[in-house]
């Protein structure tokens, strides 16, 4: 082989590999925004649930207008830990914290929600 020619196969080995790195790094990203959306959609469900507790009557085991007492036990749209991640609720007065923390370790949502007078305000916030 000449010079230039194992010049060459050097050089498409280089790009070849740096392609394969970029590809991996790339795919691994994607994963993580896929789990997380999945995560904020579970949590979205969850403060889904945790308003209907919010607004039954203590009576009819609700929080009686407060989230005092909200556990996992009622969220009942979607498992505390499933295919996409482990939930954390609690609650205090008007305001609701949920944590997801997402199958890939990378991943932890956090969204607040507090009950106003127009409706309900949710804040999002990760690590």
């Amino acid at each position: 082989m000449g010079q230039q020619q194992l010049l060459l196969v050097i050089l498409v080995t280089i790009l070849v590999g740096v392609a394969a790195v970029v590809a991996i790094d790339t795919m691994q990203e994607a994963r993580d925004n896929s789990n997380e959306s999945a995560v904020r959609q579970d949590i979205l469900m969850v403060i889904n649930d945790a308003q209907i507790y919010y607004k039954k009557p203590d009576m009819l085991g609700g929080g009686g207008s407060s989230f005092d007492g909200i556990s996992e036990k009622n969220i009942l749209s979607i498992d505390p830990e499933n295919e996409n991640g482990s939930y954390e609720v609690s609650g205090s007065g008007n305001t609701l914290t949920v944590t997801g923390t997402g199958t890939n370790e990378d991943v932890e949502v956090t969204a607040t929600a507090t009950m106003t007078s127009d409706g309900m305000e949710v804040s999002w916030s990760t690590p």
